[in-house]
């Protein structure tokens, strides 16, 4: 089931975030979380009341940008990355969605190309030192 995050969610998102990013500078803190759920749309998949998923939409002026996709790792090749997906585009109901990717994460690239995301250019080292990223976006 996926809903609308909570702030009654926030301790069991923490806890997912410090479980699926153990480097602790690409894991949300628990104040950017509490932050993300007051200004921002995080919609959460749940498997016998457990947040097992979630989706962070950043909006900006003229589009939404994915800042965060997770899933638990023994919940993952089920489908609810896409199930989060489209949840999301039929809440949102915007045509234009940007994101950054991870040039060497295939199975996320191929999963923003069957929702119509395209890369728009590479991000030199934008994971780091030799982690180059791209640019996707939707419209």
């Amino acid at each position: 089931m996926i809903t609308q995050a909570q702030i009654g969610d926030l301790n069991e998102l923490y806890d997912l975030e410090c479980s699926l990013f153990t480097i602790e500078e690409f894991r949300l803190s628990k104040s950017s979380i509490r932050y993300h759920l007051k200004y921002n749309s995080i919609f959460i998949c749940k498997d016998k009341n457990s947040i097992v998923g979630y989706i962070l939409w950043l909006k900006r002026k003229k589009y939404f940008r994915l800042y965060s996709l997770g899933i638990m790792e023994k919940y993952r090749s089920q489908g609810i990355a896409k199930e989060l997906l489209e949840y999301s585009f039929n809440i949102l109901l915007i045509d234009k969605y940007r994101l950054e990717v991870n040039c060497k994460n295939y199975k996320a690239i191929s999963l923003y190309e069957k929702y119509g995301f395209v890369i728009q250019k590479v991000l030199k080292d934008y994971y780091g030192i030799l982690e180059d990223g791209y640019l996707m976006v939707k419209e």
